[in-house]
């Protein structure tokens, strides 16, 4: 009878050295980790892109993968969008935000085959100048592109602000109420 329980106990310890041995290997073949890197300057222009990078952990891009992106502005509001990568794991945003200092909040959410990896930047959204040519007489150094607008704004133009007061446009972004 001693001998059985000594079978039975002997069993017992061998089934459960196999099952943590096979848990360690299950962990060395389960998910990738994974890396997303932010590869945008910390300063861009309207209408730029916005790049990021994912990899695995040996560098090897991932390709077709939804990165979801939550752009944060000075006030607390929030804008989601999704971007996917390319086959060198590359997605581009094209950033239609207005002037101003942003949080980008990149987030790869992980499939069967990878972990989840996020990454988050300060960004800060310029606007580029209108230029010409000195020689064209209708040159205004201080218009520059509304993204709410849709276009260029002028020196001298004349807005309904938002508090339903009219404005009139001093250059360089610089305005008075009339």
């Amino acid at each position: 009878m001693n001998k059985n329980k000594l079978l039975f106990a002997g069993l017992i310890i061998i089934i459960a050295l196999m099952m943590v041995g096979a848990s360690s290997a299950f962990s060395l073949f389960g998910k990738q980790q994974t890396k997303l890197n932010i590869t945008s300057s910390d300063t861009i222009y309207q209408g730029d892109e916005f790049k990021i990078n994912l990899t695995n952990d040996k560098g090897e891009a991932i390709a077709n993968a939804t990165v979801n992106v939550l752009i944060t502005n000075d006030d607390g509001l929030n804008e989601t969008k999704n971007i996917t990568t390319n086959e060198s794991g590359i997605a581009n945003l094209t950033v239609d935000k207005d002037a101003g200092k942003y949080v980008f909040n990149c987030t790869y959410a992980g499939d069967d085959d990878f972990e989840p990896s996020n990454a988050t930047q300060n960004l800060t959204v310029m606007y580029e100048e209108v230029s010409s040519d000195d020689s064209d007489s209708n040159y205004d150094p201080g218009a520059f592109y509304s993204a709410q607008e849709g276009r260029v704004i002028y020196t001298g133009e004349v807005h309904d602000g938002p508090d339903g007061n009219r404005y009139r446009h001093l250059g360089y972004n610089e305005w008075q109420m009339v």
